[in-house]
């Protein structure tokens, strides 16, 4: 056992709430090292001390006098509090205010000065033709390959036009048998 752990484990230990083996393990360290046995008898000696000290009485009207003086604490705090809130409330809503009656005395008073549509002189684009890559495999075959029986040319009129969507690539036949 080394001291993190020993310190970790130190306040049940005084409890005595350990198993028996970290018990065992808690008082050989005790026995091995000087400075987790003088913090074990520090705190010892300190619960000692308190667990001695005499008990105090208390008068027979404590528990009145205390609720009644926490209730005028209470009361106090709430009534701070209020205040508090309402004179940032008034002072948040006289700043929104007096930057709304800016902002209409602003708008209001300048129309001369409001901006005009702006007019920009008018631009033809075209489209640049595409160069198109024809697919060299035949369409009829293509058409022939559905098993349904339903005819594919818009997807062969997409595959035509691919090389357009992606940025102008080749269309390539590839091999995949080697």
């Amino acid at each position: 056992m080394d001291c993190r752990e020993f310190c970790e484990q130190h306040v049940a230990f005084v409890d005595d709430t350990l198993a028996g083996i970290e018990l065992v393990r808690m008082q050989r360290h005790i026995a091995e090292c000087e400075s987790c046995a003088k913090h074990d008898a520090k705190i010892r000696r300190a619960l000692l001390l308190i667990r001695n000290l005499p008990s105090i009485e208390l008068s027979a009207d404590f528990s009145e006098r205390l609720e009644a003086r926490l209730k005028e604490c209470h009361s106090e705090h709430l009534l701070a509090t209020t205040q508090r809130n309402l004179r940032r409330g008034a002072i948040a809503a006289t700043l929104a205010s007096a930057v709304m009656l800016g902002y209409i005395g602003t708008t209001l008073y300048h129309r001369s000065d409001a901006p005009r549509d702006l007019v920009m002189p008018p631009v033809i684009a075209s489209i640049p033709e595409p160069e198109l890559t024809p697919i060299t495999t035949s369409t009829p075959a293509i058409v022939a390959s559905v098993s349904a029986g339903l005819t594919i040319w818009p997807a062969a009129l997409f595959a035509e036009q691919v090389p357009v969507h992606f940025a102008h690539s080749k269309l390539e036949l590839a091999n995949y048998t080697r």
